[in-house]
């Protein structure tokens, strides 16, 4: 049984390699187990199936999971994995595999899968965030006190400290993780099984067993729209993107820190490797490749977005070519997040390199600059007053770090103890959760 539908003539060799997906959809194969499973409550509940043939499908699904769970991609013929499935299920349970697609279509079963991947991966992505999170909340207040110059236009601005900087991260990724697990539940809310192929089916089968055996709040609400969108996958898609800019950021933040002029890291070393050519090169390779590949990652929600753009309603064939990018990019996030979290915690500072830095540049010109409105000189005379002092004698400018720093006072500011404070307070709202 290579096809569900018959088949009566040969298909065309190139077209018939593009048609066959079992490969690229094997990664579902623990969901397809589990929604073959909640299918047969519904149809023995429905009376489709007998009591006897229920136990032989989960006999046979107990067999399948046993024999190729977590396992390579068989050799088949077969035109995806429900119809690779539907095969064995037949071999191994005779008549109750024959009756096991009754109300329901591959349209139905494929947009439940997604669903069901894009739940568990995204809450993997959740877990990956708060590991990265709470180490960047330690770091940050490992590096509180640590002052260096803070950046705008790539040019030297203001004090502030590293882990000031590391808190960046780690606000960021807080709000992402916090908007995940929100997705999560909404993703759950609503099961496609039982959609059919585009208008449900005139078999009576209870849907709402379906979705609670497969952890669903209740049924879709519509069959065509169950059938025509993957918005599930372009939420996650997007929210992989958003994570994946942030850790771009993080790298070419690390690569300019460590390039010679600088020299402000102490690069771990396991991170980087040397020039077949020249023995002085030690290269931050693992951030440029972390930079290079969140290309991939967030590529891919635009071309998602491309491949839904204009689709009629109904199923139509373009949506199989969601599948792999969807498997790569949850895949290629998961590795990005587990070796940013590793060089973050083998990541170092030269504290006399950015004690050196901060001598350059007049970064502590705009503290200098509301001192004078503290005391009493409007804004703008005062911005004046220090471009003058500073064209005219540049040592005016205070360049003790700490002093500077511990300067600021307003909620999220650069100061060393409100660094710490965002830090636990982030730190307190995880552990709340666990």
């Amino acid at each position: 049984m290579a096809t569900l539908w018959k088949q009566e003539t040969t298909l065309h060799p190139t077209f018939d390699a593009m048609n066959r997906c079992l490969a690229d959809d094997w990664f579902l194969l623990p969901f397809e187990l589990r929604l073959q499973r909640a299918h047969a409550s519904a149809l023995t509940a429905a009376g489709i199936l007998s009591a006897d043939e229920h136990a032989a499908l989960n006999r046979a699904l107990d067999t399948i999971e046993r024999n190729h769970g977590g396992g390579l991609v068989p050799v088949s013929q077969a035109e995806d994995i429900h119809t690779w499935l539907e095969e064995a299920l037949t071999e191994l349970a005779g008549e109750a595999g024959r009756k096991i697609h009754t109300a329901r279509s591959r349209n139905d079963q494929v947009a439940t899968l997604l669903v069901m991947f894009v739940i568990e991966t995204g809450r993997g992505m959740g877990q990956a965030l708060s590991r990265l999170v709470e180490l960047l909340c330690r770091r940050a207040k490992d590096w509180s006190e640590l002052a260096f110059p803070l950046l705008t236009h790539t040019q030297f601005a203001a004090p502030g400290t590293v882990g000031f900087w590391a808190l960046r991260y780690a606000a960021a990724l807080d709000r992402i993780r916090r908007h995940v697990k929100w997705l999560g539940g909404h993703w759950r809310e609503s099961c496609p099984l039982g959609s059919g192929a585009v208008a449900g089916s005139s078999i009576p089968i209870d849907r709402r067993i379906q979705a609670r055996e497969l952890g669903f709040d209740g049924p879709s609400k519509n069959a065509l729209a169950s059938t025509s969108c993957r918005d599930e996958v372009l939420e996650y898609l997007a929210v992989a993107a958003q994570v994946s800019l942030h850790l771009q950021s993080f790298a070419a933040d690390v690569i300019s820190f460590a390039q010679t002029p600088l020299a402000w890291t102490i690069y771990p070393k396991a991170f980087a490797t040397g020039s077949s050519m020249m023995p002085n090169k030690s290269n931050p390779d693992a951030m440029e490749l972390l930079r290079g590949e969140c290309c991939r990652i967030a590529a891919a929600h635009g071309q998602a977005l491309l491949l839904m753009k204009g689709l009629p309603s109904g199923y139509n064939r373009d949506l199989q070519c969601i599948k792999p990018l969807l498997r790569d990019t949850a895949q290629s996030l998961g590795t990005m997040l587990e070796l940013t979290t590793a060089f973050a915690e083998g990541l170092g500072f030269d504290a006399a390199r950015l004690g050196e830095a901060l001598k350059v540049g007049h970064v502590g010109a705009t503290l200098q600059m509301e001192q004078k409105v503290k005391n009493g000189l409007p804004l703008r005379e005062a911005h004046h007053a220090v471009a003058n002092e500073l064209a005219e004698n540049p040592a005016t400018v205070d360049v003790n770090g700490p002093r500077l720093v511990n300067q600021y006072q307003t909620i999220g500011s650069a100061a060393p103890a409100e660094t710490r404070r965002v830090a636990d307070e982030l730190l307190a709202a995880i552990h709340k959760e666990k």
